[in-house]
């Protein structure tokens, strides 16, 4: 894992957070694992491809996830993780995705992304293989969000 990933994944996920409305985003301790590691009970997975390939997770509770559907929705109520949330989570993955991804290609590094998907479950497990993913967790005032990046040259 190049260190030049970091930063675009975290500078990208302030921007975003903030822009729909976060007030409190904190870093916590960066990590090196591998395969694999446990998932969330929402997961909003993106591909990367071109120069750099892998795959970029977001993972949260369901809690944190509603949450961030109404920020995302300018504050509409959102009682349950429907199917407009969900949408929800996926484009705000995108969005981190794709300015990290410009990000990238400004620094040369020349790559796009997939749609998103989105997994749901109590007991899901991430494996990637063959590359080490980088753990971003992510504390803000809608709960905690944990990136998981897997990306290789």
């Amino acid at each position: 894992m190049k260190v030049e990933f970091i930063n675009p994944f975290v500078t990208a996920a302030y921007l975003v957070l903030e822009n729909i409305g976060c007030t409190r985003i904190e870093r916590g301790r960066l990590e090196i694992k591998t395969s694999p590691v446990a998932g969330a009970p929402v997961n909003a997975i993106i591909g990367v491809a071109g120069e750099i390939k892998g795959q970029v997770i977001y993972s949260l509770d369901e809690a944190t996830a509603i949450k961030m559907a109404s920020a995302m929705m300018m504050g509409m109520p959102v009682t349950e993780f429907d199917e407009l949330s969900k949408s929800a989570i996926c484009e705000i993955g995108n969005m981190i995705t794709g300015n990290a991804a410009a990000a990238l290609s400004n620094d040369g590094f020349n790559c796009t992304v997939t749609p998103p998907s989105l997994f749901m479950g109590n007991d899901v497990v991430v494996s990637v293989k063959d590359v080490p993913i980088l753990v971003i967790p992510l504390h803000t005032d809608f709960g905690g969000v944990t990136m998981y990046v897997a990306l290789t040259v």
